[in-house]
């Protein structure tokens, strides 16, 4: 049996019929994609059919062509390539909605004063909840622009496997814990340091707002510009290497290197929504 008619046997209902997700297709047009080998390219099409298959996918207001479908799933399974589906236990269901949400929200400062401020919620992630993400955003992802609002929602659902959100997953067999909250503590305490001093910070800025946030930036960029991730924080781009049993940097054009223009600022896109 061909491996395109066994994905036939891995969806549920809702999810469309397999042979109707042109995953090949989405394989060539996705720059983040490319430069996988021909084995882990059949190995990504077939966790992103598991994805959809164990996970229900809830449409509001939004509809999605075939290679929407595909280009969303096969994101979502890009950070567990060489990991299961086990790492993306603990919830259900991905809801997509066509733009962020805005809620007024209370702030409190670092000197406890309370204020109220609209937020912009691009998308969510809630411990044993779903994940909602904004089409609007979702749909202008897959380039070496270091933003990826799947990748960094299920960064956070990885997070939470092992309790609260605070940018500590649980490891891989032979990994060291104690070494992973060294190494990415001091990332964290650099980058705050940087924006005190009111520095030009190597990675998004908006990373600095909490550790667990840290985790689902760097995570964004290492699977989208691991470049400037590996140059601002060398660390970090090895433990998060060893976490998910590959590294990208390789894969990515060095014409990518350049800053690019055109999308929008990524604290916009992904705010506070753990805190």
């Amino acid at each position: 049996m061909s491996f395109f008619s066994r994905l036939r046997g891995w969806f549920g209902q809702g999810s469309g019929a397999a042979e109707e997700l042109p995953w090949r297709e989405v394989l060539d047009q996705l720059p983040i994609l490319q430069g996988l080998a021909a084995e882990e390219q059949a190995r990504l099409c077939e966790l992103a059919a598991q994805l959809l298959a164990r996970k229900t996918l809830t449409l509001l207001g939004v509809e999605l062509a075939p290679e929407e479908r595909a280009a969303l799933a096969l994101q979502a399974a890009l950070p567990i390539l060489h990991l299961d589906l086990q790492w993306y236990r603990g919830f259900r269901e991905i809801i997509v909605i066509p733009e962020p949400v805005t809620r007024r929200e209370s702030v409190q400062d670092e000197f406890g004063l309370v204020s109220e401020v609209e937020e912009e919620h691009a998308g969510e992630s809630w411990q044993q909840g779903p994940l909602v993400l904004a089409w609007s955003e979702l749909c202008q992802d897959g380039g070496w622009d270091g933003y990826n609002l799947v990748i960094h929602e299920l960064a956070h659902k990885m997070d939470m496997l092992g309790g609260d959100a605070d940018g500590v997953p649980p490891m891989r067999p032979g990994m060291d814990m104690g070494a992973w909250r060294a190494d990415f503590q001091a990332a964290f305490d650099s980058l705050c340091r940087q924006l005190e001093r009111d520095e030009e910070p190597p990675i998004d800025p908006y990373a600095a707002t909490h550790p667990a946030e840290f985790l689902a930036v760097a995570c964004e960029l290492f699977f989208t510009r691991p470049r400037q991730l590996a140059a601002a924080y060398p660390a970090v781009h090895r433990q998060l290497a060893a976490l998910f049993g590959q590294d990208p940097l390789p894969r990515q054009p060095q014409e990518e290197d350049e800053d690019q223009a055109g999308r929008p600022h990524p604290a916009e896109r992904h705010p506070p929504e753990i805190l």
